[in-house]
């Protein structure tokens, strides 16, 4: 099998040879700063170095996919956020959140998903097209989109005070996610992942994640399955008390954070189960605990083998392959 038709195959559910070993782009990029520094241009702003980073990731640390882009702010900027796209050390940031009200936003912002920072992402996946590796194309879930326009604690508020208010607002954002998705597709990824870190069961808790996530990331998977698109969803922090709602968004995966047992995941999940190699382990940790602690995630019976969550910038190449290789060679079968 090649890279794609082993993370395909599984995640239809199928048998493969061997666990596919990935990094999904987006908030878990492994675009560190031994990559980055190898890149010439803004990894982030320019469709080469996009390009390039994607293909030294796979290349050089081993990952089995092109996963763009690398942060979750290119769906932000075009509903008046600022963003700082950082440096070789530090990731894309927000500086600064729109301050007019919500109903002001909606009214005035109308998106283009074709340009900006969307666009260029687009232009990389269709350079990335491949029929060898598979392309990852990366999309911010609506809470955490939301919460990166607007000050997050008015959003929360809302939540608890003004729900429609809140309900009217995602269902805006998660409009232009939906196509913005399936321009990815048109443009060539093979797979779409949504991460949402605001989304965690310590922040919302599992009746508002129920009311104000479920659905939306129902519509956005819909969408995609409509297509013939599988999709993996990540949920940062403590997840334990969402596995049942997670059940009912139908993604073909779900990526939860190191802090989440696995073998715990896999007892209440219907979908397949990627992860959850810690990544501060990555980041600072020994070879031989990593090998390890994937080691573990394997006997845990996760179905992909991926880092937890976001990588620090620091991470070695030679930590991340210490992963990525024990998981090549099959040895734990």
């Amino acid at each position: 099998m090649n890279e794609k038709e082993r993370l395909l195959t599984v995640l239809k559910g199928d048998r493969v040879d061997r666990h596919p070993v990935i990094c999904l782009g987006g908030m878990m990029s492994a675009c560190v700063t031994e990559i980055s520094d190898l890149v010439g241009g803004n990894r982030h702003s320019d469709t080469r170095a996009m390009v390039s980073a994607a293909r030294k990731i796979n290349e050089l640390i081993g990952f089995e996919n092109f996963g763009v882009p690398y942060c979750l702010t290119a769906e932000v900027e075009v509903l008046g956020a600022s963003v700082n796209l950082g440096d070789n050390f530090i990731e894309p940031r927000i500086t600064r959140y729109n301050d007019e009200p919500i109903e002001a936003i909606m009214e005035n912002y109308r998106v283009d998903v074709t340009t900006g920072r969307m666009g260029i992402v687009l232009e990389a996946i269709r350079e990335l097209r491949n029929s060898r590796v598979p392309v990852i194309g990366n999309v911010s879930g609506h809470i955490s989109t939301a919460t990166s326009v607007v000050d997050p604690l008015d959003i929360f508020k809302m939540l608890r005070w003004e729900p429609d208010r809140a309900v009217r607002f995602f269902a805006f954002i998660n409009e232009y996610l939906v196509r913005y998705a399936l321009e990815m597709v048109g443009a060539g990824a093979d797979v779409i992942a949504i991460s949402d870190p605001t989304a965690t069961g310590e922040i919302l808790g599992p009746s508002n994640f129920r009311q104000f996530a479920v659905p939306f990331y129902q519509e956005i998977i819909n969408a995609l399955h409509k297509e013939g698109i599988p999709v993996i969803i990540h949920i940062c922090g403590n997840a334990r008390n969402l596995v049942e709602s997670l059940n009912e968004v139908k993604a073909d995966a779900v990526s939860f954070d190191s802090m989440v047992n696995m073998k715990f995941a896999r007892e209440g999940l219907k979908t397949g189960l990627m992860g959850n190699v810690n990544t501060q382990l990555l980041h600072t940790g020994e070879k031989a605990k990593i090998v390890s602690i994937t080691r573990n995630a394997i006997h845990s019976k996760v179905d992909i083998v991926a880092p937890a969550c976001g990588l620090s910038m620091a991470t070695p190449i030679s930590n991340l392959k210490a992963m990525t290789d024990y998981v090549k060679e099959g040895s734990y079968h």
